[in-house]
């Protein structure tokens, strides 16, 4: 018989609260959503390679930080907790498509350490309870555990077959549970249980279930007994840690890529790629109240701090609520749809390769609104790396790059990973002659004129 020993509290003092409609700000699709243990401040990551802190006590919500430090999407966010269970978390943690792990101190907006090793992405992080931990989900088959207080990797956890999309801790701290591309779900043994031992590995990664197809999101169930997961298949499961049965809340057509539990409200919400959340009973676990956003995947979640809203982040540039209960009737998109990177064939050939390749980084105004690049109002002529306030990586502030017609050719037919090596620029190539000059043509007449 299996068991591990997981000792579990949850605090009971979540008091009702309204969350804002919608946290505008980001200047890309968000990643994930995350809210303070008093459920009045949020954390959101983005596309655009920012994560901004909310206070959401104000109407409309307060960005009170916009920070800086990753040089790509950042995939997952979370507070620390510090000290005393009623203690305001003043530091939060990172992961990124750049594949570091980053600690930020939320109270002046800046980074305090970004720890990185190796270029494959990661994908989430997770905090242990006391707050001393933190474990992230690498995609090069690992995963990694640090020690907040002296800001080091302490443990690298090898065995899956995959990349690791998920991470999470027992509530005591001693083990760490990680899901896989491979379909496993493994557990950690990090130290004995109430070992007043230093951290030491006691144990190789273990598989605890075997699914078949990839293990998206873990959470570990209030109760400390069962995890809680979501599947590329589209599986809503609970892994029993006893007896390793898994109970099936629910098999979808489409990947699960979040949930989110309150204990507060006795619900388990679920995310899925086709815009689904759906929200079960905790205990009883039945479907209790479902809704589809039809327009894009449900990245992340969190329940508001009564259980009663929930934040989700997906597709848009903001962060979008849902009032669970009392239950409102299934409103109306709140996005615009098609989004601006999201069109058909148009007139134009060129603001059609605009829009699909560029549009998602860059905006055509004097105005960058906060997307991952700089704006390319008056481009052409310009030394590459000036756009005053723009965060550019150090290859394009030492590049002697003016961008022409010649050189933003260059950069679609070769690609930046040629053309400016160490730059954040995703690689977006254009083979075809045709449609880069049809890009570029267009570009020459938007960026002198302000379009959108």
């Amino acid at each position: 018989m299996f068991a591990l020993s997981l000792g579990f509290a949850f605090s009971a003092n979540a008091q009702s609260s309204q969350l804002p409609d919608k946290l505008v700000g980001h200047g890309g699709p968000v990643k994930s959503v995350q809210l303070d243990s008093a459920g009045t401040r949020a954390l959101t990551s983005s596309f655009d390679y920012s994560i901004m802190l909310w206070d959401l006590e104000d109407t409309p919500a307060k960005v009170l930080h916009r920070m800086i430090g990753h040089n790509a999407a950042v995939n997952d966010i979370a507070f620390v907790q510090s000290g005393a269970v009623d203690a305001k978390e003043d530091i939060a943690v990172s992961v990124s498509d750049d594949g570091a792990f980053g600690i930020w101190d939320i109270a002046s907006g800046k980074m305090i350490s970004m720890i990185k090793d190796g270029e494959e992405k990661m994908l989430d992080v997770a905090v242990s309870s006391d707050g001393s931990l933190a474990a992230s989900a690498k995609w090069d088959g690992t995963a990694r555990v640090y020690d907040l207080q002296s800001r080091t990797e302490i443990f690298r956890l090898e065995g899956h077959k995959g990349p690791v999309n998920a991470v999470t801790f027992s509530p005591n701290s001693s083990v760490v549970f990680s899901g896989s591309y491979d379909g496993d779900i493994r557990f950690w043994r990090l130290k004995e249980p109430n070992s007043p031992d230093q951290y030491s590995m006691m144990q190789h990664g273990s598989v605890l279930y075997s699914n078949g197809w990839g293990i998206n999101v873990l959470q570990v169930m209030p109760d400390g007994n069962g995890i809680l997961f979501g599947t590329v298949n589209g599986l809503v499961g609970i892994l029993d840690l006893a007896s390793r049965d898994v109970k099936q809340l629910g098999s979808y057509e489409h990947p699960i890529l979040s949930i989110a539990i309150s204990e507060e409200a006795g619900w388990i919400a679920a995310g899925s790629g086709d815009g689904y959340i759906r929200v079960y009973d905790l205990n009883s676990l039945d479907l209790i109240e479902q809704r589809q956003d039809a327009y894009g995947p449900v990245w992340g979640m969190a329940f508001s701090a009564d259980g009663r809203q929930i934040l989700k982040a997906g597709l848009d540039d903001f962060v979008g609520q849902w009032q669970v209960s009392p239950r409102k009737p299934i409103e109306l998109s709140q996005s615009e749809f098609p989004r601006r990177f999201q069109v058909n064939n148009g007139d134009d050939p060129g603001e059609t390769e605009f829009k699909r390749k560029c549009s998602v980084c860059h905006t055509l105004l004097p105005d960058d609104k906060n997307r991952a690049g700089p704006t390319l109002y008056k481009l052409f002529g310009r030394k590459a790396g000036t756009v005053p306030g723009y965060v550019y990586s150090k290859a394009l502030l030492n590049s002697d790059i003016i961008w022409t017609e010649e050189s933003v050719g260059r950069l679609f037919d070769e690609g930046p990973d040629i053309v400016t090596p160490g730059t954040k620029m995703p690689i977006q190539r254009l083979k075809s002659v045709e449609r880069r000059n049809d890009l570029i043509a267009y570009l020459k007449r938007a960026t002198l004129g302000g379009v959108e």
